[in-house]
């Protein structure tokens, strides 16, 4: 996908607490306390997203036959998994911005519409805009530091390099990058606001991954216990 980098992002997989068995209704996708998120709801979106992404292939493919300079249209496919982890994540995000009386920094819609090529009202690009505003505001409360051995490689584990890549060379980039920490302290954070939170996810769309776009590359950092979430379909 040709996308621009959104910055502050690292993919991860978060833990956290299960569900009891009397909330784990096979239609609902995602609890958020009381909030119910339907499978219903996330499969619209994913269609959506996923009907615009073949359309956009089929034009681009009957330009490309009369002029082979034609320059691909952007191309964004999702699934179950990255939707409900966008909705998990903005609800976790905005609750330690409250907790921890962070400031809110909200993502700019239109930005993300660009990159996607959707309007800004579309559902998914709403979702990215909400998981974004908390991300980026939990992410500006955290130090600028050189990466660990672990977390660079991490990033090379996920995909974050080119696949011809030197691992040295890579991991080396990675680890002078000090404006990916705060990424990681993130992480962090969420990943604590999981623990014994009254948010649970359908084994179908989980574990919770934290959708990332950097330089252009779809990235899940490996998160321990991550399917801690999930709950027992009934």
């Amino acid at each position: 996908m040709r996308v621009r980098r959104l910055a502050g992002l690292v993919a991860v997989l978060l833990a956290g607490s299960a569900l009891t068995a009397c909330r784990s209704q096979p239609d609902v996708a995602a609890y958020l306390g009381d909030r119910r998120v339907t499978t219903a709801e996330v499969d619209a979106i994913v269609q959506g997203v996923n009907a615009e992404a073949d359309r956009r292939l089929a034009a681009f493919a009957r330009a490309r036959a009369t002029d082979p300079g034609t320059l691909p249209p952007p191309i964004v496919r999702t699934t179950g998994t990255e939707v409900v982890s966008l909705i998990v994540l903005a609800d976790l995000g905005h609750r330690v911005i409250a907790e921890r009386g962070l400031s809110e920094r909200a993502a700019p819609a239109d930005t993300i519409a660009e990159t996607f090529g959707m309007p800004p009202a579309d559902p998914y690009v709403v979702l990215w805009a909400d998981y974004l505003t908390g991300l980026q505001s939990v992410a500006a409360a955290e130090q600028a530091r050189p990466l660990t051995d672990d977390e660079a490689d991490l990033l090379y584990d996920a995909g974050a390099a080119d696949p011809d890549a030197d691992y040295d060379a890579a991991v080396y980039r990675f680890k002078t990058q000090v404006n990916l920490a705060p990424l990681f302290g993130a992480r962090r954070r969420l990943a604590a606001a999981m623990e014994g939170a009254d948010v649970s996810v359908n084994p179908r769309y989980g574990p919770v991954v934290l959708p990332v776009v950097l330089d252009g590359r779809h990235l899940d950092v490996g998160f321990p216990d991550g399917d801690g979430v999930l709950f027992e379909e009934g």
